[in-house]
């Protein structure tokens, strides 16, 4: 397991995080849920993995956010 490294996330993918707010496509309490989670500093898996939070997902690999999902677009690795 590894932990997640938000710290280090790359300046476009923050911006895409960013636009899905913009855009409405995540919502303000999935963005909490998302803030809580990183809060955490959850243990994630050392291969891909996804998290599911209703209007948006996050997928990545090891600790390593990848991209941000859609809520109907499939997610892949194991789901946390």
């Amino acid at each position: 397991m590894a932990k997640l490294n938000w710290r280090n996330l790359p300046a476009w993918k923050r911006a895409k995080l960013e636009d899905r707010v913009r855009s409405r496509e995540i919502t303000a309490a999935d963005l909490r849920l998302l803030q809580e989670w990183i809060a955490s500093s959850p243990d994630v898996p050392n291969e891909d993995w996804c998290k599911d939070f209703g209007s948006f997902k996050v997928a990545g690999t090891g600790s390593s956010p990848s991209t941000f999902l859609t809520r109907d677009q499939p997610c892949w690795g194991k789901k946390l």
